[in-house]
């Protein structure tokens, strides 16, 4: 079994906030689920997955809390004071040092939030469901930090290359924007296919466009694509069943390393 993989974000924040995002690199599943599964609710042996939930917690010190979330593809952000089980919502934000904030995706993206100042950090599940509800604006919206003193990174999803949708998600899109201005930038993420209907959309360019205009200027990641990549990551759209990468986040008290 290979040594786990972890991306970290290649973004400007204070030296104490602590991000990274798993690879399915390293693991203990089996095919399909090979190897470093870390979702119970996708048809994977529970004692791997609890073996390789394991792998990723030894990497990083024994006292720290991981606190996850149980997704709906909503706008729920959870404020955590303290770590408890599973919370379902598709946000969370925190002050509290030492708790790490962790979403699970294969094609969803993950969006991380610190504040400049170090003293907070706040994590998003965005798949598409999730922009249209507007999971970014309130995850922002939860954080005491204002938007102009939050740093965002755009974690590995699936790129604008492989993300076919329907009229019916462009219309989603279209529906919520405020104005003919909005309307208008929000169709350039949209790019028409030779199928009839079918258009190509980029979950990274509206997500940038909605943190922009939420009024947060410092924007990094967003360049990988987990369709293009199976050696990397997990994808649904590509496979169907398959595993889950965590995506977290935390605030390390001064004093550890």
């Amino acid at each position: 079994m290979s040594e786990i993989e972890i991306i970290i974000p290649d973004w400007d924040v204070p030296a104490e906030i602590i991000a990274g995002v798993s690879t399915r690199a390293g693991g203990a599943s089996r095919h399909p689920y090979d190897s470093l599964n870390l979702a119970h609710h996708v048809g994977d042996s529970a004692a791997r997955v609890n073996k390789n939930l394991r792998l990723l917690s030894n990497r990083y010190p024994q006292h720290l809390r991981w606190q996850w979330l149980r997704q709906t593809h909503g706008s729920n952000v959870h404020r955590a004071d303290a770590c408890c089980g599973p919370v379902t919502a598709d946000g969370i934000c925190t002050s509290v040092p030492e708790l790490a904030c962790c979403v699970l995706t294969a094609d969803c993206m993950p969006v991380l939030f610190a504040a400049r100042d170090g003293g907070e950090i706040a994590l998003a599940h965005a798949g598409w469901r999730g922009l249209v509800a507007g999971i970014l604006e309130c995850t922002i919206a939860k954080c005491s930090t204002s938007a102009q003193e939050l740093v965002a990174w755009l974690g590995p999803a699936i790129g604008p290359c492989h993300f076919k949708v329907g009229a019916e998600v462009k219309a989603a899109f279209l529906e919520i924007a405020g104005d003919l201005e909005e309307r208008e930038a929000l169709q350039k993420y949209f790019k028409a296919t030779a199928e009839p209907g079918k258009y190509l959309c980029d979950l990274y360019g509206i997500a940038r466009f909605k943190l922009t205009q939420s009024g947060i200027a410092r924007i990094y990641g967003g360049q990988y694509c987990t369709f293009c990549e199976p050696e990397l990551f997990y994808s649904y759209r590509r496979d169907d069943v398959t595993g889950r990468m965590a995506s977290f986040i935390y605030i390390r008290k001064p004093h550890q390393k």
